[in-house]
């Protein structure tokens, strides 16, 4: 009787492993940029970040600037990324100092979101339609910000909102010179877009972050990996 009980009872667990999905993480945070000081105007100190609950705590990076983090992001999608489009638009010179994106910004060139990026952010904007929300712009500069922490969470092998790279996703968003006064971010890891939407969507705080009415502007950055995808999602209010 034991024997069969036994029997039962691991046959039982090989099928739900057999049935199980496959990796899937989500994990989000938000936080807001707090008012500089009007007594020190022209400072280039990091912002004072306000996490939230379920953010990771972790001091600000040192600086990067714009250049560097776009530069380097060009340089892992000139080392064969699987979601690097065909044709990339030339390199272009980028100020240290951007000027601030105007309120519906275009991607440039067509060259920042793979088409599975474009499919999210598809995905997202009709949740929001639904509801009576309006749905989000695409930042051009966003999306590369999100898809180099993408690409880092996959060379370095983590998943957290905290990059060991280049700290938080405030940090990062602030030191690419996107004006914000709040952002939030989504990650995940699953099979493919599609099925990173479901799992975002079937959690509180993710759900929160893609349908806030505050949030103006998006930017989807996926990769490739071993296992399945990585996607991050970056939203800002401007």
């Amino acid at each position: 009787m034991k024997k069969k009980l036994l029997s039962t009872a691991l046959s039982l667990l090989l099928a739900c492993q057999l049935l199980a999905p496959g990796l899937a993480q989500a994990s989000w945070g938000a936080a807001k940029l707090k008012e500089p000081s009007p007594t020190s105007p022209g400072t280039n100190n990091p912002p004072v970040v306000t996490p939230s609950p379920e953010q990771d705590p972790a001091p600000a990076p040192d600086q990067l600037s714009t250049a560097d983090l776009i530069r380097y992001l060009r340089a892992q999608k000139a080392q064969g990324s699987s979601q690097t489009p065909s044709n990339p638009s030339p390199t272009p010179t980028t100020p240290a100092n951007p000027p601030n994106n105007p309120a519906n910004p275009p991607v440039s060139g067509g060259s920042v979101l793979s088409s599975e990026a474009v499919k999210m952010v598809s995905l997202v904007n009709e949740e929001r339609t639904k509801r009576g929300l309006k749905p989000l712009a695409v930042h051009a500069k966003l999306a590369e910000v999100a898809q180099l922490k993408s690409q880092d969470m996959l060379n370095h092998n983590y998943f957290s909102h905290t990059s060991p790279t280049y700290g938080s996703f405030a940090a990062m968003v602030y030191n690419a010179g996107i004006g914000f006064r709040s952002v939030g971010e989504n990650l995940a890891q699953a099979r493919n877009a599609t099925h990173a939407h479901a799992l975002l969507m079937a959690s509180e705080g993710h759900r929160n972050n893609i349908l806030n009415p505050n949030f103006t502007h998006i930017g989807i950055g996926i990769v490739q990996g071993p296992y399945g995808v990585y996607v991050t999602q970056l939203f800002i209010m401007q």
